[in-house]
């Protein structure tokens, strides 16, 4: 799908069948900054107690529910995901921002520390304060999920937040703001700018911003860590992934047929967790490749009810997907499903035993296509998994959960699921976030929350004398003391 701008406007089609579905205004860099001060300025939401912060989020949620028909409209015009994957983005919110608001409540709240031996006349306790101005800035994959779940987060720590949404996806995020100014009291606390690249830049540039939370490609990653880290800005990135799945030879084939299938080929592959790479032990492998093959073969991508996956939602990713595949074509096994939809679709595909060199092998695809690659040590298997620099998530199929545990120790990701795929995404209690070129950061359960707070010490005195024995002119004999106390604490 082409991004069309012009005057002022971006012009919104469906990547299924390019249709006009709706015009967005193009914030300027006046429109920012204005945004930028209302934000700093705004003392309304912050001011709540955590308890109301909550309480406005289950009701916003609840509104959206209510609205859940025109939502899915509203993701389905602008993305042309298939009906059930734009049900489970739904979902994926609902229970995001339900679960956040009941765990906010006591993860959020001042807490206790043990003052140790020495200090059990202090009182100790962590307070956890919103950082002031949050910037988010998402993808187009998930227009409702990816980034109200950062808003939602900020929000319940009480920050304000101003989110920047992809260009190809505005329509969601502003029909979410529409229920939140209509629903909730507090206009100020939500806005949103939208425009293409340099308006995100505004957002981590600006000295109003207190943290950036960014979800997209390394490379744009690594710009926003370098600008943050110059300003000593927090940020928290979540970046691309190969999501490796590791097929040992007594792993369930037939599951693992059904679950490589899902995790890539949900929503066409377009997700930050999708399995890209499958390694599959020697033993097996050539059962496994038979059986996904004749799998594959039946799945159609196109933009019928009756096709199995959606659209490929920008020409520069449909772009990338057919050079990866162009590069192995002549020298590689490659088994591919049916493409009814034409070139604004990519038929399921595998590959197998790509090159080393090969771009497919050590570069982020994002479409529905999958490497199989075979491993005989486990030697073997960490160093083509850790080739890439990529650690966001994985899987892995066996049933000795020693030698399980034994892998998974070894693999520098963020999340594992085991005899299972994506589920640690899902699951929003769980932090989510990667490692090495997948991020910074943690998402989701108590760290996302914390992430956007500045957590502060107190320590209050319970006595007040008029010194302290450690205090500059205190007597030998205070000091004789400490020692002797020291050997009986510390012995």
């Amino acid at each position: 799908m082409p991004i069309n701008i012009e005057n002022n406007q971006i012009t919104i089609l469906n990547p299924t069948n390019l249709n006009e579905v709706g015009k967005v205004e193009v914030s300027n860099k006046q429109d920012v900054d204005t945004a930028l001060k209302i934000a700093q300025e705004y003392k309304k939401w912050s001011s709540l107690s955590l308890k109301k912060r909550c309480a406005v989020i289950h009701k916003f949620r609840k509104i959206v529910f209510k609205n859940s028909e025109l939502l899915k409209k509203t993701i389905k015009d602008e993305t042309g995901k298939k009906d059930f994957v734009v049900f489970t983005e739904l979902l994926s919110f609902l229970d995001h921002s339900k679960t956040m608001a009941k765990i906010a409540q006591s993860s959020l709240k001042k807490s206790s520390r043990n003052p140790g031996l020495l200090f059990k006349n202090k009182k100790a306790y962590v307070q956890y304060e919103p950082l002031g101005v949050a910037g988010i800035i998402s993808p187009w994959n998930f227009p409702l999920a990816t980034p109200m779940k950062g808003t939602i987060e900020a929000l319940l720590a009480g920050n304000n937040v101003i989110l920047k949404p992809s260009e190809y996806t505005p329509l969601t995020s502003l029909f979410m703001k529409k229920i939140w100014d209509e629903h909730t009291g507090y206009n100020n606390a939500f806005q949103v700018v939208n425009g293409a690249g340099n308006i995100g830049s505004i957002l981590v540039e600006s000295p109003l911003t207190d943290v950036i939370s960014f979800t997209g490609s390394t490379k744009v990653g690594l710009k926003i860590a370098e600008t943050c880290s110059s300003r000593l800005k927090p940020c928290i990135l979540e970046l691309g992934g190969k999501d490796p799945m590791i097929i040992l030879k007594d792993a369930s084939i037939k599951r693992s047929v059904e679950s490589a299938l899902h995790a890539g080929l949900f929503n066409a592959g377009q997700t930050c967790i999708s399995t890209e790479e499958i390694f599959v032990e020697d033993d097996i492998v050539d059962e496994f490749k038979t059986k996904l093959s004749l799998r594959i073969k039946d799945i159609k991508s196109g933009g019928s009810d009756s096709d199995d996956i959606g659209p490929i939602i920008t020409d520069d990713t449909k772009q990338k997907i057919n050079e990866h595949i162009n590069e192995v074509k002549d020298t590689c096994d490659i088994i591919s499903g049916i493409n009814n939809g034409g070139d604004k679709f990519i038929a399921p595909t595998i590959v197998v035993d790509p090159p080393d060199s090969s771009r497919l092998v050590n570069e982020e695809t994002f479409g529905p296509v999958m490497t199989i690659r075979p491993f005989k040590s486990e030697d073997e298997l960490i160093e083509k998994i850790h080739k890439t620099g990529y650690g966001l998530s994985s899987s892995i199929f066996g049933s000795n959960r020693k030698r399980v545990n034994r892998i998974i120790k070894r693999m520098k990701t963020g999340n594992v699921n085991v005899n299972d795929v994506m589920t640690s995404y899902a699951i929003v209690t769980l932090p989510f976030g990667g490692e090495g070129l997948s991020g910074l950061g943690k998402q989701h359960g108590v760290e996302g929350l914390r992430s956007f707070c500045r957590v502060k010490s107190i320590v209050v005195n319970r006595f007040n004398f008029i010194d302290e024995p450690t205090w500059l002119g205190r007597p030998k004999i205070v000091e004789k003391a400490l020692e002797k106390l020291a050997k009986l604490l510390f012995r």
